[in-house]
């Protein structure tokens, strides 16, 4: 029989027993409530951030497709290979791994084994240079996608996973048609692993086509490679918006294969020439020499750049005699009757000459604008007055930029008539002491051929998401009257009609069974504070309009500074005008309204 006061020690100890395991159940559960509500959401995170991580996801820059459909701009899918050099574990995995990306890729061994570098040498904020762990190097920006793949086979068989060797897919930009409508488009850099524009509508549209970034969170083996499940997006990536233009692929071809065969003919400083549709202002070419390939760095100069077209204004002759001339009609200050004293070529009051030798006789309107006469126009401009040529000139758009979407445009020049002097009357008149951009001349000729109604230009036909299939339109302003008697714009093209028909200067812009209505320029450069009339330091211009009563197409051809050959409007510009037209008249199937001789 046991004692009572053992049995009283035994119950003792059990109960002291019990209780302990009481208070650490306790215990466990009090630190099981706090670690699994309590800090829950902490030790989540921390948790996730061993098996779950992100990756920032990029759309694609929009492309840029001419009125058919044909691609102008586009991206090429390849890969971003990164690396973090100091994760590779060995000198002899850090020189297989260089071997091999020297395989696969456009660079040499020593090139790739030098970014491998374990560390690398940094300076710090006190000038000295310390070695701290090489923790990013960019390896290939645009790597092909095939040998991208190849190459990421072999790494991982290597043990070289995504921590060390980063894949990412990603496009690179591209232009297909090379030169063509080059400094249009323009062009885009890397800069710190984004594509920033730099010229052109690359620049210009850069809100509209540009992309969105994202967030992609995965989860990851503990080697750190992507798992096929458990993939989602915390932010989705967006495309750019896709760019449609007015410019038609097969014209602008055809008017750049003519713009190289007059570099060769008159060997200029540069040329610009565009073409436009006169009824709904629609650009369908646009081109200047020299220019540049986007796919080659090595033609990129300064002035081949630039969007000239747009950006320089030039004091361009003659064209404008035919805006002025067209308005003193439309106000009633002349009519097309009336006659004028070409004082057999110089006028000594204003001290103007016309360029034929001998000048000319009486002229009525229409002769004055068939011969260029100077002496005509500025005769005209007087009947006008300072206040009336001035309106006139604003009217069709001198001084008023054409807001096409250009990163720079020039809205030319044109001084109040308070700052004009003796002679300004009669030299803004013929297009001197005025400066226009070749795109404002296209513009107001467009006025003139669509029956006194300018037209807006215009070079973006509609935006597209990609996304949402939405197409988005720019709103288009309503065309200006320049002429208010509809009668106007009919009688200056039949008086045009004859600056390219014998006995007019521009005879070698004509076109075999085709009325072409338009009006030479040749105007002279200012060369150290005086103008210059030596051959090769003129601005030749032609412009006109095409079948003139019905017209289909409105173009312009300035010549810089010809070099070779002749230097007047009507035979450096004419006869590019009549080749280009009379090709895209055919690719238009646009038949002829009269005759062609011999035929």
């Amino acid at each position: 029989m046991v004692p009572c006061s053992i049995e009283n020690g035994i119950k003792i100890r059990i109960k002291i027993i019990y209780s302990l395991l009481v208070l650490i159940a306790l215990l466990l559960a009090a630190r099981f409530f706090y670690l699994q509500v309590v800090r829950h959401d902490h030790y989540l995170e921390k948790a996730r951030n061993i098996y779950i991580t992100s990756r920032e996801t990029h759309g694609k820059r929009g492309e840029i497709f001419d009125c058919n459909g044909y691609l102008l701009v586009g991206n090429a899918p390849c890969m971003e290979i990164s690396a973090t050099p100091a994760n590779i574990r060995t000198p002899e995995l850090r020189l297989k791994t260089a071997k091999l990306m020297a395989e696969y890729l456009d660079r040499d061994f020593d090139y790739y084994y030098k970014k491998l570098s374990p560390t690398i040498s940094r300076r710090q904020a006190d000038g000295k240079i310390v070695e701290k762990p090489n923790s990013y190097q960019m390896i290939s920006r645009f790597a092909p996608i095939d040998t991208s793949l190849q190459l990421r086979g072999k790494l991982r068989e290597l043990g070289i996973n995504s921590n060390t060797v980063s894949f990412r897919d990603t496009s690179r930009r591209t232009y297909p048609k090379g030169r063509l409508m080059a400094n249009v488009l323009g062009f885009t850099n890397i800069v710190d692993d984004d594509s920033v524009p730099q010229s052109g509508l690359e620049k210009e549209l850069n809100p509209e086509i540009t992309q969105k970034s994202g967030k992609m969170l995965f989860t990851r083996a503990r080697d750190g490679e992507k798992l096929d499940y458990g993939v989602n997006f915390d932010q989705q990536s967006q495309d750019g918006k896709n760019v449609y233009l007015t410019i038609s692929e097969p014209i602008q071809a055809i008017l750049e294969e003519e713009l190289d065969q007059a570099m060769i003919d008159s060997e200029p400083n540069a040329i610009y020439a565009a073409i436009a549709d006169p009824a709904t202002g629609k650009i369908l070419a646009l081109a200047q020499r020299p220019s540049i390939d986007p796919n080659d760095r090595k033609t990129f100069t300064p002035e081949a750049i630039r969007t000239r077209i747009a950006e320089d204004a030039y004091e361009p002759g003659s064209v404008v005699k035919a805006l002025c001339i067209g308005k003193s009609l439309d106000w009633g200050i002349v009519t097309p009757d009336m006659h004028f004293d070409g004082e057999n070529g110089y006028w000594k009051e204003e001290k103007i000459s016309d360029t034929r030798k001998g000048g000319y006789g009486n002229m009525d309107v229409s002769e004055v604008i068939q011969h260029s006469s100077n002496i005509g126009t500025g005769k005209i401009a007087q009947l006008m007055g300072k206040e009336q040529l001035y309106q006139a000139l604003r009217i069709f758009g001198c001084g008023e930029k054409t807001g096409l979407p250009f990163p720079v445009e020039s809205s030319g020049r044109i001084r109040p008539v308070s700052k004009w002097d003796r002679y300004s009357l009669t030299r803004f008149s013929i297009g001197y002491g005025v400066l226009w951009t070749p795109l404002q001349l296209l513009r107001a000729y467009c006025g003139i051929a669509n029956g006194g109604m300018m037209p807006q230009l215009r070079l973006i036909d509609h935006f597209e998401d990609t996304r949402t299939g939405e197409i988005t339109t720019p709103p288009v302003e309503m065309p200006r009257r320049v002429f208010q008697n509809p009668k106007t714009s009919e009688i200056l093209t039949d008086m045009m009609i004859k600056v390219t028909q014998p006995g007019g200067t521009a005879r070698r812009a004509a076109i075999p069974g085709f009325d072409v209505a338009g009006k030479t320029g040749t105007s002279h450069k200012v060369i150290n504070g005086k103008y210059s009339y030596l051959p090769s330091t003129s601005m030749a211009s032609f412009i006109g309009f095409v079948p003139a009563k019905n017209p289909k197409l409105v173009m312009l051809v300035t010549v810089d500074c010809p070099h070779r050959g002749h230097h007047h409007g009507g035979s450096a510009a004419g006869p590019v005008f009549s080749r280009t037209a009379k090709r895209v008249l055919q690719y238009m199937n646009i038949q002829p309204d009269k005759p062609i001789p011999g035929k």
